[in-house]
């Protein structure tokens, strides 16, 4: 008795499929098999040619007088992958077994399903502020990014490690009757690391967007009170200069006590000046700064990305160096503060922080940067050490060459 089903014809181009010269049989295919041909004709199916794990449950949606022969093809199945993944384990070792087994499961992660949709809310959001440029929307999308960036090490970490399994496969000297796994899984490997790489790109892209905005806003913010912190500096330095001198006749002073009343209240005046000349500063952390290079640098070295967003990062560089520039001269102006003023009540252990330089930060920033291999390593978008070098030697000559950066 012939099965219901296909024509002769039919049954045998999905007999075909187990050909050895055909790469193994997709599920979808083995099931319509399983429907389709008789007994005698899936017992002949070489079980080096089935897929992988096929599901129990194949069995109970069989026809009935195929189930028997359907459960002894899923045994002799399970038994040749079996002792297939002894052998690759005993002639390839553990981590050409992993990358396989990741080949099988490539698709997202949990961390990666979640930055991908944050980014697509990100992205919206984004359309949308630069239909009507409303200064909150700026606000909502920059706090989203600085969010959306926590998960980024895990995105680059998973874009890493898929492209090192495909790197080991394809550098694997496999037999003939691995050849073809060895080859699919690389592609698999290798698709699902590009797709996360534009994944990253889409990213970049949308974050040097926002942070060159948030650069510049903060950046006019620093100019339009430059001239309230000049007049502040200058009240602050002809109070110094009023207590250095009253200072020097009050030590031949008789009465010492109004001198001491006098000098205190000069000292109480200056204190309040500086409060209220560091109360308006437009505030720039070290913390602030990194965030605005990562974007710069995540942006200028994907290949995915730096040759599409040129304008963002140009104007997002100028902007660095203004505000970088204004970071170094707040640290050194508190310092010189100090310096003149030593009755302030500063924590000297930090005042010895403020004497950092805009060189050094850069220096500082590249050399941790270069620590962090895992963000550089990419089967499909490679950052070699050399554009790292070169990037931050453009950087330091350009801030040098700034016109905000020599100092007078």
């Amino acid at each position: 008795m012939q099965p219901p089903g296909d024509a002769p014809d039919d049954r045998q181009a999905l007999m075909s499929a187990s050909s050895r010269r055909r790469p193994p049989i997709p599920m979808s295919v083995f099931r319509k098999m399983v429907n389709s041909l008789s007994p005698e004709e899936l017992s002949r199916l070489p079980p080096e040619k089935l897929p992988d794990n096929i599901p129990p449950d194949i069995i109970e949606h069989a026809p009935l007088y195929s189930r028997n022969a359907v459960e002894g093809l899923i045994l002799a199945a399970n038994a040749h992958h079996l002792q297939q993944r002894i052998r690759i384990q005993e002639d390839h070792g553990e981590e050409v077994l992993s990358a396989l087994d990741r080949a099988k499961r490539t698709g997202d992660r949990a961390n990666v399903k979640i930055f991908r949709q944050k980014l697509e809310d990100i992205e919206k959001l984004l359309a949308q502020w630069r239909t009507d440029g409303q200064p909150d929307s700026l606000t909502v999308l920059t706090n989203k990014v600085r969010t959306l960036n926590g998960l980024l090490m895990d995105v680059r970490t998973e874009a890493a490690e898929t492209a090192e399994s495909a790197r080991l496969l394809r550098e694997e000297n496999a037999s003939d009757e691995l050849m073809d796994a060895f080859i699919e899984a690389n592609a698999r490997l290798h698709g699902h690391a590009e797709d996360i790489e534009h994944l990253l790109a889409r990213y970049y892209m949308v974050r040097i967007a926002v942070t060159q905005h948030e650069m510049q806003t903060k950046a006019r913010q620093v100019g339009m009170l430059d001239q309230e912190a000049r007049i502040l500096a200058e009240q602050i330095e002809g109070l110094r200069q009023e207590l250095e001198q009253s200072q020097a006749i009050w030590r031949r002073a008789v009465s010492r006590g109004k001198s001491n009343q006098e000098g205190e209240q000069l000292q109480q005046r200056i204190s309040e000046l500086v409060a209220e000349q560091r109360a308006r500063e437009v505030a720039i952390s070290e913390s602030d700064l990194t965030l605005w290079l990562d974007a710069i640098v995540d942006a200028s070295l994907h290949p995915f990305t730096r040759n599409k967003v040129p304008k963002n990062i140009s104007e997002a560089r100028m902007a660095l160096y203004t505000l970088l520039n204004r970071y170094c001269q707040q640290q050194e102006q508190s310092a010189m503060q100090i310096a003149r003023n030593p009755f302030l009540q500063v924590d000297p252990a930090q005042a010895i922080r403020f004497m950092l330089m805009s060189e050094e930060f850069i220096l500082n920033y590249f050399a941790h940067k270069r620590n962090q291999t895992t963000a550089w390593i990419s089967d499909v978008a490679q950052v070699k050490k050399e554009d790292l070098d070169s990037l931050e030697r453009d950087i330091l000559v350009e801030l040098k060459r700034s016109s905000r950066f020599r100092r007078k």
